[in-house]
């Protein structure tokens, strides 16, 4: 779900099919190239299972919390450009 939410990504069939694909995906995962990417309505079940139990809002707290964290120490010397970060 983390990916989705960075790269705007608005369903889980999309996830998916990107995720087909995508190497970065794959690897962020966990999945090798010759892994099965999991079924749309799998990935469904099993995210409203996670928000039933407050497992995906506590890891999204502690991430938002990390950027903020972030966000204090470098302040706004931080640049985001399209490939990554840089430093002015």
């Amino acid at each position: 779900m983390l990916l989705q939410v960075l790269y705007s990504i608005r369903s889980e069939r999309q996830l998916m099919e990107r995720t087909q694909y995508n190497l970065l995906f794959r690897w962020f995962i966990g999945l090798s190239m010759d892994d099965a990417v999991w079924v749309p309505t799998v990935f469904t079940k099993n995210r409203a299972r996670l928000i039933q139990h407050d497992a995906v809002i506590e890891f999204f707290n502690e991430v938002l919390a990390l950027a903020q964290r972030w966000r204090r120490k470098f302040g706004q010397s931080v640049k985001w450009k399209s490939w990554g970060l840089s430093r002015p």
